[in-house]
């Protein structure tokens, strides 16, 4: 019977902690639109990775909204990149969350930020709004350029909370928008995103 139970669970597209997969099966467009400049050619799916080229810029968005959830996401960058000598740049990438209308290339969301120097940053996006969420490179801590980092993202009634690798880092209230898309970022730099699971709450 418990056997049984995990078949249909599985089949359902549930895990059993009540967490729904995002990573396609064998193309993209089960879970997933391109959108932004990103030609779909740029975006590929293999071994239960998305990757994306990151060139020209772009995203991929959910096709379901969502308002109360915990995501839960992986993402890491190509290995290959050479610190510049004048600054502190990155190779960028993140999601965004409560993601609506595009505007210049990117949607009116929140970005939960994947660049490397400020994973962790919460911000508002071509109209998006958030109030007492930190930006910046406050994360100390990080792991070497090319691992594996995660993500595990709360939304509740306009609260947003992060937690990367384990640790509660960022925080913010009165969200706008309220609800929306999920999207994956290409920006710039060949980026990979896997085990992106989602849990709508109450």
């Amino acid at each position: 019977m418990k056997f049984l139970f995990l078949m249909l669970v599985s089949v359902a597209g549930f895990a059993a902690d009540g967490f729904v997969s995002l990573m396609p099966d064998r193309n993209l467009g089960e879970h997933w639109t391109v959108e932004g400049e990103t030609p779909p050619e740029a975006w590929t799916l293999r071994d239960g990775v998305i990757a994306t080229t990151g060139q020209p810029n772009g995203f991929l968005r959910s096709k379901k909204k969502y308002r109360n959830y915990v995501l839960r996401a992986e993402w890491r960058f190509q290995m290959g990149w050479t610190a510049p000598k004048t600054g502190n740049e990155w190779p960028n990438a993140g999601f965004f969350i409560h993601a609506g209308p595009e505007v210049n290339g990117w949607p009116t969301s929140l970005e939960v930020q994947g660049y490397y120097g400020e994973a962790g940053s919460v911000f508002g996006v071509r109209g998006g709004k958030i109030t007492g969420a930190k930006r910046g490179p406050f994360v100390k801590e990080r792991p070497p350029f090319g691992s594996w980092d995660r993500y595990e993202i709360t939304s509740m009634n306009g609260k947003v909370t992060v937690v990367l690798n384990g640790v509660l880092v960022n925080e913010g209230t009165a969200a706008y928008p309220e609800e929306g898309n999920i999207c994956l970022q290409s920006e710039g730099w060949p980026v990979y995103y896997r085990r992106i699971e989602i849990q709508e709450l109450p």
